[in-house]
């Protein structure tokens, strides 16, 4: 039987699949209207003035600290998707460590843009500094869904080594079951059907991280911005299409397991135990 190891990883394949289906809304935050307008009724009368003064800086303090929530709340999930991208196991240490630099580059220099926005005194910079959030930095557009792609294309690897793996011990079973007059010939079109199908998951994977792998935020390039929503796009179903290519393969791995135990053979016990192994 296939392991509860291997079934976990597609699920959680499948879980990554439907967060990259969702982009979280761009960040909307403004100094509290038309701040500008308000400062120049304020002249003439000292308590008057206070009092406008006193209504601007409650506004500029309100988007300060909405940046600032919203700037951890990029950098959090930043954080998690580089433990995430520490647990990628079938890119080299060099790939990682690019990936790993981005993520926290990226952080690094929200976190700068977070002192800035709380040191700024001018309106006009704080806005240009607050829409800079979701318009430079792309995090929840770009980022995040471009680690989890290549996240999730590592684990369909890794499920498609596994796999692999637990074929050839299924071929040596159904080998030894033709040695004893049985007839395998489904039997061996399930594993051929198997094989084909974890080529194409690793072949999807590949072809959804070569997809996002050099993508950068679009800075305000509208045609830019349009390319990498549609490279994301592409390489989201190329990871949907692998997964598909899995359940396939689970499917006839399933069957030949069956079928073994129905010509009174046994598939081999430790191809089990070794792919539980490796999933966890």
């Amino acid at each position: 039987m296939i392991s509860n190891g291997v079934n976990i990883i597609i699920k959680s394949i499948s879980m990554v699949l439907a967060t990259l289906l969702f982009a979280t809304p761009a960040l909307a935050l403004e100094v509290g209207g038309s701040v500008g307008a308000t400062a120049q009724t304020s002249v003439g009368g000292g308590k008057a003035t206070a009092t406008i003064d006193a209504k601007l800086q409650v506004r500029i303090d309100t988007a300060k600290n909405h940046a600032d929530q919203e700037i951890d709340r990029r950098v959090n999930r930043l954080n998690d998707l580089g433990t995430r991208v520490q647990a990628m196991v079938r890119v080299s240490a060099a790939e990682k460590a690019s990936i790993a630099a981005d993520v926290a580059s990226q952080a690094s220099a929200l976190l700068a843009l977070k002192t800035k926005i709380d040191a700024d005194d001018d309106i006009a910079t704080l806005k240009t500094d607050i829409k800079s959030i979701a318009g430079s930095y792309r995090i929840f557009l770009l980022i995040i869904p471009r680690g989890h792609i290549m996240v999730a294309a590592d684990k369909v690897g890794t499920t498609g080594d596994l796999f692999t793996a637990f074929a050839g011990k299924l071929q040596t079973r159904i080998a030894d079951a033709q040695a004893k007059g049985k007839d395998t010939a489904t039997l061996s079109a399930s594993l051929s059907d198997m094989t084909t199908k974890i080529a194409d998951a690793n072949t999807q994977a590949d072809a959804a991280v070569s997809l996002v792998a050099s993508l950068t935020p679009d800075n305000g390039d509208q045609a830019k911005l349009k390319a990498n929503e549609q490279a994301l796009k592409d390489a989201r179903a190329k990871i949907k299409a692998a997964l598909d290519d899995l359940k396939v393969a689970r499917q006839d791995a399933h069957g030949i397991v069956q079928a073994l135990h129905k010509m009174g053979l046994e598939a081999n016990a430790s191809a089990s135990s070794t792919a539980t192994g490796t999933a966890r």
